[in-house]
């Protein structure tokens, strides 16, 4: 039996690895054999799961009890604790730029002659995935693409086309699958989803919009009931329930449930899983959030704020 790392750190990347592990351990389907195909499997693997920061928290919220990472660093230590697995091969997510333990896990991997695969979650910032901290290229054997269009950009980096697959979605497959025979709550809450741009902004990052900006401004409409221009049937009073981001900085909106009022009850919470969430919410409105990409797939009003921050500013711009 062939054995598999599944090794994710990041929120998105976690989340396409959930799907998979969902696919390559449930019952017979087009989709699995063509999985397996593509991952050279015959049968079912041996699968350890290993995360890292973040993703832990992901892994159980979805039935999925995870290794931790060690804290290690130095690829010398990487590949000591990837051939102590033995594994056959090695899938992962892809990183961001507050952390490129994946580019250590492939070069570390490479060394061994161990195959890795890494699944991306989106088709934007493919550059920033693949190059290390002095701009130099690092690619694992394979890439598995949620759609055809990053195709182009993977072979700009040198990845051969034989080594390039489209997979689909992965995860918003699964969403569906969970979110079957599931009521959804017409007098539900109001979803904020969060990103965590300002913690982006710190590492130097320059973003016209943040979190905050999208927050504030979903508390107006609902408070000055002005919400109902955007969401026909919605009128105050509300319940909204701000969702941290895994990457948000602890605390981050603690000053905000201070802000109810008769028009407007907030709290912050992070209970359940993010379809979860989702599933029981009467709107999910955000910035740039994959949440809202899910609530959408998943027939839940969705309400994209960062259009309307910026209308505003440019209005203020205007009358200044």
């Amino acid at each position: 039996m062939t054995k598999i790392l599944l090794i994710s750190r990041d929120p998105g990347a976690t989340n396409q690895l959930v799907a998979l592990h969902h696919i390559l351990t449930g019952p017979d389907c087009e989709n699995r054999k063509a999985l397996f195909a593509r991952l050279g499997l015959t049968s079912c693997p041996d699968i350890i799961v290993i995360a890292k920061d973040y993703a832990g928290d992901i892994w159980r919220q979805n039935g999925t009890c995870a290794e931790q990472w060690p804290g290690i660093a130095l690829e010398q230590e990487i590949g000591d604790y990837l051939e102590s697995k033995n594994p056959g091969q090695i899938i992962t997510g892809t990183c961001h730029v507050d952390d490129r333990t994946e580019q250590a896990i492939w070069r570390s991997a490479r060394r061994l002659g161990i195959a890795t695969t890494a699944f991306l979650d989106a088709v934007h910032n493919i550059d920033l995935r693949f190059r290390d901290k002095d701009g130099a290229v690092v690619l694992p054997d394979r890439v598995s693409l949620i759609d055809g269009s990053a195709v182009p950009k993977m072979r700009s980096l040198g990845l051969p086309e034989q080594a390039i697959f489209v997979s689909g979605d992965l995860y918003l497959d699964y969403s569906r699958v969970r979110a079957r025979g599931h009521r959804r709550r017409a007098d539900g809450p109001i979803l904020f989803a969060s990103d965590y741009i300002r913690e982006m902004q710190a590492m130097g990052l320059v973003f016209e919009v943040n979190e905050f900006d999208c927050l504030d401004c979903l508390i107006d409409l609902v408070k000055s009931g002005r919400i109902s221009e955007y969401i026909s049937d919605m009128r105050p009073p509300c319940h909204l329930i701000i969702r941290p981001h895994p990457k948000d900085t602890a605390g981050k909106y603690d000053s905000y449930p201070a802000l109810s009022d008769k028009n407007i009850t907030i709290r912050v919470g992070k209970d359940g899983s993010a379809t979860e969430a989702i599933l029981s919410s009467c709107l999910v409105a955000g910035l740039g959030s994959a949440l809202l990409v899910e609530a959408r797939a998943l027939g839940v009003a969705v309400l994209e704020l960062g259009p309307i921050v910026r209308r505003r500013k440019d209005r203020g711009k205007t009358v200044s």
